[in-house]
């Protein structure tokens, strides 16, 4: 996140702003966070995948999905290391992991397709990490079975995504 503070800086205007949207965590234990659970339901379809035969244990072994959610404290702490930018305002909100959930939670706009609306957003992040590594031809199988186990857990609880929106200033 420095480097890209750093770069960011060096194209805005003395006391130009920028707004920045991105996946973070409510929680300090890196573990125990919206990201970690929802790839650990992807991790669970690829591993189904090797169960049938259809994965190599090697490569399951050695996939790695580089994806980090901050905490509004890490945030903090290294914008204000960096020196180069104020913080005007920072938020963390919740957002469904469907995009297509009421937002509302009276059960009127709950899709009966949430499994596939949360695995469409999710392949459309992670499938060229996952295509270079496994291959395209277990993508369809891959995500079919990731959105049957997510369907699964949104019947038991309706998870969210901790987002956070950071408004800086830069110093002059």
């Amino acid at each position: 996140m420095s480097l890209f503070l750093k770069l960011r800086h060096q194209e805005l205007v003395p006391g130009g702003k920028m707004l920045l949207t991105f996946l973070g965590r409510k929680k300090d234990d890196v573990l125990d966070g919206d990201l970690s659970h929802l790839f650990g339901l992807l991790a669970q379809a690829l591993q189904s995948l090797f169960t049938e035969g259809i994965v190599e244990k090697g490569k399951l072994e050695s996939f790695n999905l580089p994806i980090y959610g901050p905490s509004i404290d890490e945030v903090k702490t290294v914008i204000t290391r960096n020196k180069l930018f104020c913080i005007d305002h920072i938020e963390l909100f919740e957002s469904n992991w469907d995009p297509y959930d009421d937002l509302e939670h009276d059960g009127m706009h709950i899709s009966p397709h949430r499994g596939m609306n949360v695995a469409k957003c999710i392949r459309a992040v992670s499938e060229p990490l996952l295509a270079s590594h496994f291959g395209e031809y277990i993508l369809d199988k891959l995500f079919q079975r990731f959105a049957q186990i997510v369907e699964r857990h949104l019947a038991k609880e309706n998870a969210k995504y901790s987002v956070i929106v950071l408004s800086l200033n830069r110093r002059d």
